[in-house]
């Protein structure tokens, strides 16, 4: 793998400020090229230049690297290799065309798998413009990160000649490398990342507090309403349109064709001057002031980073329960679920536990015969706070009455517990665990009465818990873990909406799943992060009825619902 190009640049004596070591170009290359392997979602070019462009550098460090280490070890045993010269001649010709054929190749193959990707999701797949603009910015990304690397390396070579003047060449070459590595860390760290994060934060801020558009609610059986010890404008953006999707009693008996009356919606957004354990207070006492806890159902919603609460499950519990519902939620953020996901994974537990705790600490007063059916719900980020509030699926088991959990992220840790004893031979995409006898896990409605090996599940005890889960939910499978380790469900049959070819690849699979999931919602309902109407069956199912029960009047219903607020 050394050459002498890989040579030359171990010395770094009068070469030119483009050269590029061989070796890293053939790393880079192959990296370059698995970026563009197909994942669970279609990309948009700028992803796919994004992804690109950070394969092939990290392809190339890797290959100078390799070279590197070849060398030394060429030294230490004086290992030399001859290579004649009609040899070179015909090696220096051949491997650039093979190298350019070989790329040629895996790139329409790529190309038209990622075509497949997008038919396997309804989705349309990139057009060669978008092609062409993603090679672009690929190469722009990977230009800018070997400047900055070679700049840094210019700067440990300044520092160590500086250096060497007073000390040995090897001390002062080990400080050198050092004191630049440590700065660059604490430049990235405090300056890059978070004063970033700061940006991005204010800018989350400021999205929280823009106009929604919607009057305050003249009910007051909404928070921000009448009487209401919250503020309308304390709710934040989310909070306000959270308030204001609620389905009138009218619109729930024409869906049903029974008398309904007007649902609950309770929530507190979070200020700068209150804590977690204050926005859940504050929304314990708005649960009282509304009489929410003699409601038939009381359902306890952890949102989204944003606040975000899915009308899709919210107005289910509702239709379902003929209005005779109140639902909890609150703010504990302002960023998105997917940013969230990767910096604070913390904030998310504490709201999810400090908002149930609370809830279920007045509940449990009441007397047994007359206490609302206490349910918990949550959507992605929601739904991994909202498991944090028990210390283990059992527990779930004993203090709630029923949940469906969405798009629940794989690294929770009821959701690992459950997977990790799920019965033999059943796909990890779709558990099996206990037959069924509590908790099941569904990609689609059909999986409510049926198991993963296709065989009807028997008794269906409650409490009943739903993990709704597409296989081609990056939310769902998105983990650091990808980096290294390859996961059950790419090692097992694919789900019927990935396409085959996916595969996992060091490093790579877990870039492309973490821009899957900035487009997880870009996919018709029953793909992606997509859930919408097929949470109707499962939380008739939670609330007492069955899963084979017809819901499509109701799903037509809350459709118009959703449709006409969002």
């Amino acid at each position: 793998m050394s050459d002498a190009s890989d040579h030359r640049s171990h010395h770094g004596a009068g070469r030119a400020w483009w050269h590029l070591s061989r070796t890293g170009l053939f790393f880079g290359a192959a990296y370059f090229l698995t970026s563009m392997a197909p994942s669970l979602l279609p990309r948009t070019w700028y992803y796919q230049g994004l992804i690109s462009g950070l394969c092939a550098v990290v392809g190339y460090a890797l290959g100078v690297f390799v070279a590197w280490v070849v060398r030394q070890v060429s030294r230490l045993i004086d290992l030399r290799v001859a290579v004649s010269g009609e040899a070179r001649h015909w090696l220096l010709v051949a491997a650039p065309v093979f190298g350019a054929v070989a790329v040629l190749g895996l790139t329409v193959a790529n190309v038209r798998a990622q075509a497949r990707t997008a038919a396997f999701v309804q989705l349309a797949p990139l057009d060669p413009l978008d092609w062409a603009l993603a090679l672009v910015l690929a190469a722009l990304v990977a230009v800018l990160f070997l400047a900055v690397a070679r700049g840094l390396r210019g700067a440990t070579h300044q520092l160590a000649q500086a250096a060497g003047h007073v000390l040995p060449k090897t001390i002062a070459t080990v400080i050198a490398v050092l004191v630049v590595a440590l700065t660059t860390a604490w430049v990235t760290d405090s300056v890059l990342f978070h004063r970033g994060m700061q940006a991005f934060a204010g800018v989350a801020a400021q999205v929280n507090t823009a106009p929604t558009g919607r009057a305050a609610p003249t009910s007051p059986l909404r928070s921000g309403g009448p009487g209401s010890l919250e503020s309308w404008d304390s709710l934040g953006y989310q909070g306000q349109m959270f308030v204001t999707s609620a389905p009138t009693p009218a619109q729930i008996t024409a869906a049903t064709d029974r008398g309904a009356i007007e649902p609950i919606r309770v929530y507190a957004g979070r200020t700068a001057d209150r804590t977690i354990a204050d926005v859940a207070d504050a929304v314990v006492a708005e649960l009282k002031r509304t009489n929410a806890f003699h409601r038939r159902v009381l359902a306890v919603f952890t949102t989204t980073g944003t606040g975000w609460v899915d009308d899709w499950s919210a107005q289910s519990v509702e239709y379902l329960s003929n209005g005779d519902s109140a639902i909890a939620a609150m703010q504990y953020s302002y960023l998105p679920s997917a940013m969230s996901m990767m910096t604070d994974r913390d904030t998310p537990r504490e709201a999810g536990k400090a908002l149930f705790d609370k809830v279920y600490a007045v509940w449990r007063t009441l007397p047994a015969d007359d206490r609302p059916q206490l349910v918990v719900g949550g959507e992605s980020l929601g739904s991994y706070g909202g498991q944090a509030a028990f210390a283990s699926a059992d527990d779930m088991l004993a203090r709630a009455q029923g949940g469906v959990w969405v798009g629940t992220p794989s690294f929770t840790d009821i959701w690992q517990s459950l997977t990790a004893r799920r019965n033999e031979g059943s796909p990890e995409i779709v558990p099996v665990v206990d037959a069924g006898l509590h908790i099941r896990f569904a990609a689609n409605g059909d999986q409510l009465t049926h198991d993963s090996y296709g065989r009807d599940y028997g008794a269906w005890d409650f409490p009943r818990f739903v993990y709704a889960q597409h296989a081609s939910d990056p939310v769902v499978w998105w983990n650091p873990a990808l980096l290294g380790a390859e996961p059950d469900w790419l090692r097992e049959p694919r789900g019927p909406d990935v396409n085959p070819d996916v595969t996992w690849i060091p490093f790579v699979t877990f870039w492309q799943l973490t821009t899957d999931m900035a487009v997880g919602h870009d996919p018709p309902d029953g793909y992606g992060h997509r859930y919408g109407p097929e949470l109707v069956p499962a939380w008739g199912s939670v609330l007492g009825g069955s899963p084979t029960d017809d819901y499509s009047k109701l799903v037509a219903g809350i459709e118009e619902t959703v449709n006409r607020v969002a």
